[in-house]
């Protein structure tokens, strides 16, 4: 494994996307899932990654101005 793909345990990435763009990302994840089960692979960490996208809180109006 290359060292600058290793990612620290505490870092955390945050990216702020709207109601479209998260449900292509599930989408995504979801057909992703599907494959791996039918190649019977293991899916779990998707189907836990699927639930942290989806439980996400959703940045407010006030937030997305102060930051840019």
């Amino acid at each position: 494994m290359r060292k600058w793909f290793k990612k620290n345990d505490d870092e955390i990435i945050e990216i702020q996307v709207d109601d479209t763009e998260r449900r292509i990302i599930v989408r995504a994840l979801a057909d992703l899932r599907d494959k791996q089960r039918l190649a019977h692979k293991n899916y779990d960490f998707l189907d836990s990654l699927i639930v942290k996208v989806c439980d996400a809180d959703h940045p407010s109006i006030k937030d997305h101005y102060e930051r840019c």
